[in-house]
């Protein structure tokens, strides 16, 4: 099936995109979850030419793939062995604020990922979730990022085009 979601998302490495034939570049994306089943399934959901994805089995694997690797998305578990999604969710933020971080839950977790979006994560979702979920929910981040990007941009080109040395004075 084709993934409508994710077209035209600029980041990382080069790939063409076949319907238009653009050069784009892949978003980087870990996955850090102790259960291999999880991150098996969502490499799998999210295995398409827009991204490259990494994955980490624990939370200070996480945090030392980051310090390696400029990422643009995290997929994060709370309950992991060594150091838990909140923790690392915390040294995401203070040391990689642009990381968009989307929560794994268990059902018995909520409060926890509702605590998580507090602190600065984009979204959670609960175990088992469903493929389109997580496809819908990367999606949305990504877009979040472009729109944001885009505003960075015309803010950037409105102040350079209005700025005090482009005024000219009877």
């Amino acid at each position: 099936r084709k993934r409508q979601y994710f077209q035209d998302l600029p980041a990382g490495h080069q790939y063409r995109n076949p319907s238009t034939g653009r050069c784009l570049m892949k978003r980087q994306i870990l996955i850090a979850d102790d259960e291999k089943i999880v991150v098996r399934s969502c490499m799998r959901i999210l295995s398409t030419d827009e991204f490259e994805i990494d994955s980490a089995c624990n939370g200070l694997e996480a945090i030392e793939k980051l310090s390696k690797k400029n990422y643009d998305m995290l997929i994060l578990d709370i309950k992991m062995p060594k150091m838990n999604g909140i923790e690392v969710l915390q040294r995401v933020k203070e040391t990689h604020p642009d990381i968009d971080v989307i929560m794994i839950t268990g059902l018995n977790q909520i409060e926890t990922a509702v605590q998580a979006m507090k602190m600065g994560a984009f979204d959670y979702l609960s175990k088992p979730f469903d493929p389109d979920e997580l496809e819908l929910v990367v999606s949305r981040a990504f877009e979040r990022r472009q729109l944001l990007q885009e505003n960075l941009n015309l803010k950037s080109e409105v102040s350079a085009r209005y700025s005090f040395e482009n005024i000219i004075g009877p």
